[in-house]
């Protein structure tokens, strides 16, 4: 189930070159949801989470291919990293 805040918060993300060179300097999706609430959003990391897993879920084939092979696709905000334990 989408989050309204979370959701106006990426709308705002989308719009504001400069706060989204912020969203893209935060270390993780908890601190991009402590970026949020500077502004009065209310979501957790853990909201993020599941708003990627319903945005890839609702992707086509051909999208999730590209993505696969490291494609950006228009209107996603984040990256996608592997990192393996050790």
């Amino acid at each position: 189930m989408a989050n309204p805040s979370l959701e106006t918060f990426l709308q705002q993300v989308k719009a504001d070159p400069a706060l989204l060179k912020q969203m893209q300097d935060c270390a993780n999706l908890d601190a991009i949801a402590a970026l949020g609430a500077e502004r009065g959003f209310a979501f957790t990391g853990v909201d993020l989470v599941r708003h990627q897993a319903e945005a890839t879920l609702r992707l086509s084939e051909p999208e999730l291919q590209a993505a696969a092979a490291g494609v950006s696709l228009a209107g996603h905000l984040w990256l996608m990293q592997i990192v393996w334990p050790g």
